[in-house]
């Protein structure tokens, strides 16, 4: 588990300047705590962070001479500034569900026999902390002639331990084979022709 190194924020400076000064604010809640926790947390720490982790990861936060088992609840970033704006996190405590994301990643995407539809890209549950799946990974290398992979056929999530909040049946991905892509293009092409004819 990562160790990410964090600041109480002064509510008294505001959440612009922060980042002016290389910082990225964020927050801390959890139902044991007797408030929510405002953070900053440097800059090129965070971005470092969130190389390797993502919404739903586990982290031990480092504020102060405390360490505090938590989670990535949400991250807000602007792509077109390219900058994290703010990281919400969440205490963890033992025995204690909370609901949380598991993050999809698609892997070897390059050697899907077909197009890759990929229809959510994440998956909602709620589970205790030593039962939480941060990420499922879809490895297209070992799918083989499989077309529709579904949250159902993730294994990881399908035991009593996790109560899925999306559906089972909910399709993760779908790949559509690549003579039938090029049949509809096909088709759409002589529909078009038809009319420009007419």
């Amino acid at each position: 588990m990562t160790t990410l190194t964090a600041e109480e924020r002064d509510m008294s400076v505001k959440a612009k300047k922060l980042r002016r000064e290389g910082y990225v604010p964020g927050n801390l809640c959890g139902k044991d705590l007797d408030r929510s926790m405002p953070l900053q947390i440097q800059a090129f720490e965070a971005e470092r962070f969130l190389r390797k982790n993502m919404k739903g990861s586990r982290t031990v936060l480092q504020v102060g001479d405390q360490k505090i088992n938590a989670i990535v609840k949400d991250v807000d970033y602007n792509s077109f500034l390219k900058k994290i704006m703010f990281i919400d996190f969440q205490k963890l405590v033992a025995g204690e569900k909370i609901v949380t994301t598991a993050q999809v990643v698609l892997e070897n995407e390059g050697l899907a026999k077909g197009s890759v539809d990929e229809e959510i890209s994440e998956i909602h549950y709620k589970a205790k902390p030593e039962d939480l799946v941060e990420k499922v990974v879809i490895d297209f290398e070992k799918l083989g002639d499989q077309k529709c992979v579904k949250v159902k056929d993730i294994k990881e999530l399908m035991n009593d331990k996790i109560e899925l909040i999306t559906s089972e049946d909910a399709t993760i991905v779908s790949i559509t084979q690549e003579t039938q892509v090029e049949d509809e293009e096909a088709e759409e092409t002589a529909g078009e022709q038809a009319v420009a004819v007419g």
